[in-house]
């Protein structure tokens, strides 16, 4: 490794914390930084890193939360942009550079690192879950929040959120799940018994806010799924009917034109004036043929997704289109991910509430212009019919033209 860009970029980092960091800042502070740099050096050595790909991962370390010191929201951008910047004056490779760049990036979360390099700082970056000091960390981390909201955070607050997060949580490389992970799980063990107290309190005002609160949810929950689940059905319901209503339509048109070709047309010859209204009557029934089929043609997706999809909490796994091509192991994941993370179900069912809705209003749609051409055509139709026989030149029976 090259020693000497690695001690550039402490040096600037450094330096950058100590003149403009926020005293506030207690968690994403120098000490974080160089404790990633390290966690870094070990899980990277450990991952079998070349000493290139290890000074790469260290030197994005070093910067992955300067960004940090201008801004919160979307600091991962402008930690990438300060490397960008310092490596270019250095004359560092531009390939490293945007290297470098992705490995900050992919630690923004949810984390979706897609590259070992990337994976390797990721853990780096969160692996005091993973460790006994996690709760010295998480305290600074709970102070530093109270700070940006302007107020205390009660320990409900506090201890949900960080149960919810680490619960979301995974390690990537195998030196962290290794040596990481069982000790995440009994830090989330500890939070979880520490959160079942708070929630049994009955002997101060702070436990029976709590408890109130959560019977609320509780009953607010219930009342939603029940919303759903009766919204679902109704428009379910809906959707069958606009099935049978365009399977009436397919069925009598399907009929009317069987019946035009069967036994009409071939009198054309005999009684050319029928030609128009018989003309009229077959583009009527051919046009609200082809919008009942459309209104009851399935839409095929490619039935598939991907693990940054459900991360990102961009597929829907409720509706059917979405997984009919995966594996049953991938679907389960998606699954699982998706169940224990309550927005991203909520957010999934109100998706399919509201593309499903959009389904029953298009079939509506075409159903309604289908049954106005197909009244309107068939009033012209038979008008046309009548003025064609009582215009034609010699009067003709219809009798023969069913012969």
């Amino acid at each position: 490794m090259d020693k000497v860009i690695l001690q550039k970029a402490e040096d600037y980092v450094l330096h950058l914390f100590n003149t403009r960091a926020i005293s506030n800042n207690v968690y994403h502070s120098a000490d974080h930084t160089c404790e990633v740099v390290e966690a870094c050096e070990i899980i990277g050595t450990a991952s079998d890193l070349s000493d290139d790909d290890l000074e790469m991962v260290m030197l994005a370390a070093w910067f992955h939360d300067v960004g940090y010191l201008d801004i919160i929201k979307g600091h991962e951008e402008v930690s990438a942009k300060y490397a960008e910047e310092f490596f270019a004056e250095e004359n560092y490779p531009t390939e490293k550079i945007k290297i470098i760049k992705n490995c900050i990036l992919a630690t923004k979360v949810p984390q979706t690192p897609n590259t070992l390099l990337e994976q390797v700082i990721c853990d780096a970056d969160l692996a005091h879950i993973g460790k006994k000091s996690f709760k010295k960390r998480n305290d600074l981390l709970r102070q530093e929040f109270e700070f940006h909201y302007g107020r205390e955070l009660t320990d409900y607050e506090f201890l949900k959120t960080t149960i919810d997060f680490l619960n979301k949580h995974k390690f990537f490389t195998e030196y962290a799940i290794k040596k990481l992970e069982e000790q995440k799980q009994k830090n989330l063990s500890k939070l979880q018994k520490q959160l079942r107290k708070i929630v049994g309190k009955d002997d101060d005002d702070t436990g029976r806010d709590v408890k109130i609160k959560k019977s609320k949810n509780d009953t607010a929950g219930r009342g939603v799924e029940t919303m759903f689940r009766n919204v679902m059905r109704t428009h379910v319901e809906f959707s069958s009917m606009a099935d049978s209503k365009a399977h009436i339509m397919i069925t009598v048109n399907t009929l009317i034109l069987t019946g035009l070709i069967a036994f009409l047309i071939r009198k054309l010859d005999s009684n050319p004036h029928l030609q128009i209204p018989t003309a009229i009557l077959t583009i009527v029934s051919l046009v609200s043929l082809i919008l009942a089929v459309l209104a009851t043609r399935p839409k095929v997706n490619s039935g598939t997704f991907t693990k940054e999809d459900i991360l990102t909490k961009r597929a829907n796994l409720l509706f059917f289109g979405n997984f009919s091509n995966m594996p049953l192991d991938d679907f389960m994941w998606g699954m699982k991910e998706m169940i224990a993370n309550k927005d991203y179900l909520y957010d999934s069912m109100i998706k399919d509430y509201y593309y499903l809705g959009q389904v029953i209003g298009q079939k509506y749609k075409r159903l309604r212009i289908c049954y106005n051409i197909f009244m309107f055509g068939l009033i012209i139709s038979i008008i046309a019919y009548a003025i064609s026989i009582v215009l034609a030149p010699q009067p003709t029976s219809l009798g023969p033209l069913f012969e």
